[in-house]
């Protein structure tokens, strides 16, 4: 029995037998991504996310109680060694990839994990009012370890300048010295009109973008026949740009809704107010 034992000891490290840790150790972590959402709170919940981007700096991106939102970034990637730290003490490597209760809730708290290292290995894991032993534990010490970086101050992106087109009709609001200029022209109808607010009406549209989830950089094919084209482009004081183009009928298609009762309520009101 013993000379077995010792046969089958060599044979495990003959063919390089590993815990599963032993395959994390000693990576290096280039991307983390740790979310949490939904139930009945609209703005509740959380979406951590720090990578490594082509400059060799790191990007933080930290979004919390929506429409708040920080982002920046270090040349400091210190960040990935204690979150590394956090990922081998609880074992986070060994996370199945959905986490699902017993018997079905309504408008419970989903969340997703998500690890990328330099040797292309992943932890990617994610679920809906359930999740692995001792993950809120986890979760938790992630979010201690992320304070410092959370409490560095950061400018507020703040809008410069949007354009949404929908069918004949164009909108353009454009930051001046003191105020905000929006215009408005129709191809159809020949209107045209120009309207001065304040300062207002940018962070109400920074704020909108963030709640309603718009930044996107895509661009639809073929429009459907029958369908209305529109397109939006917005621009950051960071140098962010989104544009995002499309027609009525996709599954996007909610979004002019908000759009044009965002810029329909500023054209209306003579204060530059949205009360």
């Amino acid at each position: 029995m013993m000379k077995l034992m010792i046969v089958l000891a060599s044979l495990l490290t003959l063919f390089g037998c590993q815990s599963p840790q032993n395959g994390f150790e000693g990576d290096t972590m280039t991307y983390f991504s740790l979310s949490e959402g939904g139930g009945m709170n609209r703005f509740g919940g959380f979406k951590y996310q720090i990578k490594e981007t082509k400059e060799g700096k790191v990007h933080f991106l930290f979004n919390e109680g929506y429409p708040d939102e920080k982002e920046f970034v270090l040349d400091d990637h210190s960040v990935f060694d204690s979150l590394q730290q956090i990922v081998l003490k609880h074992k986070m490597y060994r996370y199945k990839g959905n986490y699902e209760p017993p018997f079905r809730i309504l408008d419970g708290e989903s969340w997703s994990l998500y690890v990328k290292y330099a040797s292309k290995k992943t932890i990617s894991a994610g679920g809906y009012m359930a999740g692995p032993d001792g993950y809120r534990t986890a979760f938790e010490e992630i979010i201690r370890c992320l304070q410092p970086w959370k409490d560095i101050p950061v400018p507020v992106n703040e809008v410069v300048s949007f354009v949404y087109d929908y069918g004949k009709e164009h909108y353009a609001i454009e930051r001046k010295d003191d105020h905000a200029m929006l215009t408005y022209d129709n191809d159809e109808t020949g209107e045209h009109q120009v309207f001065e607010r304040d300062m207002e009406l940018l962070e109400h549209l920074r704020v909108t973008f963030n709640v309603e989830r718009l930044k996107m950089n895509n661009t639809r094919g073929t429009l459907g026949e029958g369908c209305t084209p529109w397109m939006y482009e917005i621009t950051y004081s960071n140098g962010d740009h989104y544009r995002y183009e499309s027609y009525d009928g996709d599954f996007k298609c909610g979004y002019t809704c908000i759009l044009q009762g965002f810029l329909s309520i500023w054209m209306t009101s003579e204060d530059g107010s949205r009360d």
